[in-house]
């Protein structure tokens, strides 16, 4: 298995995991995105509403912050692999904005 596959089943995993109580009040699940092989990796706490509803790590105002301070080191968000340690939102971890 090539670690692309092994990647897209740790995705799949992840994205029908039920194994805490987590899952229950999440939108859905947000894995990691980006290139696998990136220079810069980001880690994050946990998915905050943005991101739940997107399905995808920091695209709320902290992603914007995230994009803006990389744009001003001349380095595109697509350049970098971004997750969180706990893969589902906490109840009340940060509204949607």
């Amino acid at each position: 298995m090539s670690s692309r596959e092994d990647y897209e089943s740790l995705v799949s995993i992840i994205l029908s995991c039920t194994k805490c109580p987590l899952h229950a009040s999440r939108t859905r699940a947000v894995p990691g995105e980006g290139p696998l092989n990136a220079s810069i990796m980001f880690v994050g706490e946990a998915p905050g509403g943005s991101e739940d509803l997107e399905g995808r790590p920091f695209v709320g105002s902290a992603g914007k912050l995230l994009e803006s301070l990389l744009s001003s080191i001349g380095v595109e968000r697509s350049q970098t692999y971004i997750t969180n340690v706990v893969k589902c939102r906490p109840p009340g971890n940060r509204r949607a904005l």
